[in-house]
């Protein structure tokens, strides 16, 4: 009950109204979530294009959904600080990209712009690219046994504006161009790579690539 000089009456609760962006997040993540339950074994996968750095917040995120999503994750560098070694902490393999394994309905794919630091399905919602089930599964072993560490030893030596293929990932035997130089044996490679005509940025291990 509130009171004003003469007038006396109860306090009405206001509403404050939700924005589209409100509701349509709302109204995909809904979406994923009933999609969830005729996802199987099955079912394509998909690379997501992520915030880079929030990788694993997107990981958590879709699980709590019930899709399956997978991060391969790697050793990152190791620093030398006031003679002290610094050992690397984990990264994932490949910035910026979440695997998923979806309903290929263009309609869920459009969905995944509702979780949050999501970019969108690589390629598009109508004319995403797939990848194989063997590609996931070799990737992720391979990221497991250390095969893409960034100390991970490599002969190979690049310079910008070579050309380079793929040799692992979700994006096996794919060319792409090479945008910073490595000549140490070891680390990362920035490149672009042509991915249904559109040319996608990349950091990449130098250990996942092969010179052209």
């Amino acid at each position: 009950m509130m009171q004003q000089g003469n007038m006396t009456g109860k306090a009405i609760a206001t509403h404050s109204r939700r924005t589209f962006d409100e509701v349509e997040t709302e109204a995909r993540l809904a979406t994923l979530e009933q999609a969830a339950r005729i996802i199987g074994d099955d079912s394509p996968w998909f690379a997501l294009r992520v915030m880079t750095g929030r990788e694993a917040f997107v990981q958590e995120a879709l699980d709590v959904l019930g899709i399956n999503s997978l991060v391969p994750m790697r050793k990152g560098k190791t620093w030398e600080r006031r003679g002290r070694k610094i050992e690397g902490v984990m990264q994932p393999v490949i910035f910026g990209y979440v695997l998923v394994q979806s309903d290929p309905n263009p309609c869920v794919l459009v969905a995944f712009k509702g979780v949050q630091d999501v970019i969108g399905v690589l390629g598009g919602a109508e004319k995403p690219m797939r990848v194989r089930a063997i590609e996931i599964n070799r990737f992720k072993t391979m990221a497991d046994a250390g095969l893409y560490d960034w100390e991970k030893p490599s002969e190979l030596v690049v310079k910008a504006g070579d050309k380079v293929s793929m040799t692992g990932g979700p994006f096996e035997a794919m060319t792409a161009i090479v945008i910073t130089p490595n000549g140490k044996g070891k680390g990362d490679v920035v490149v672009t790579v042509d991915i249904l005509g559109g040319a996608v940025p990349m950091t990449l291990p130098l250990a996942m690539l092969e010179k052209l």
